[in-house]
């Protein structure tokens, strides 16, 4: 972390389904937008209240990047932590900003939903983008066995999919 680096954490669901970007064989890296909504108790009335929503870009790099374009979907709640930095172009004579949220780590929101997590085998690691080897984007991601016993595949889709059903609201 460099002095006066603006750490955060971000509550919120995924407003886009997570893009690739870049070019094959170099440093993976994709990006999503991510739609956060405080909400308030208003005692005077009774009710829940919500504020208006912030946007952000979030981009996650190596890695963090391979694992979310594989796990995670439009729609999803998500919790973000990372970086805020100001990305800046120019476009057709305009500058041009944007406020960027560069994750360190993304994750669902289990207070939202259930997940299943697949650890990556040991060795597989971060991706190293001077390595010679094969394409992490065409390359699928080798997993090993959950440490407990799980349902099926299809009996996993079904429970997540319930349990979505019923945190709708």
């Amino acid at each position: 972390m460099s002095i006066n680096e603006i750490k955060t954490t971000v509550f919120g669901f995924m407003g886009t389904q997570p893009a690739r970007l870049g070019q094959p064989g170099a440093t993976p890296v994709c990006s999503f937008r991510l739609g956060s909504t405080p909400a308030y108790y208003d005692a005077s009335a009774g009710v829940w209240k919500r504020k208006s929503t912030t946007w952000l870009t979030v981009k996650a790099f190596r890695t963090l990047a391979v694992n979310a374009l594989a796990c995670l979907h439009k729609g999803d709640p998500v919790i973000v932590s990372g970086s805020l930095v100001t990305e800046e172009w120019t476009s057709d004579g305009q500058s041009h900003n944007s406020l960027v949220l560069v994750a360190d780590g993304i994750g669902h929101d289990l207070a939202r939903g259930q997940d299943t997590f697949t650890k990556i085998q040991s060795g597989a690691g971060p991706v190293d983008e001077g390595a010679a080897g094969p394409d992490p984007w065409t390359t699928p991601l080798t997993s090993s066995p959950p440490d407990t016993a799980s349902a099926s595949s299809a009996s996993s889709a079904a429970e997540r999919t319930s349990v979505e059903a019923s945190n709708v609201g």
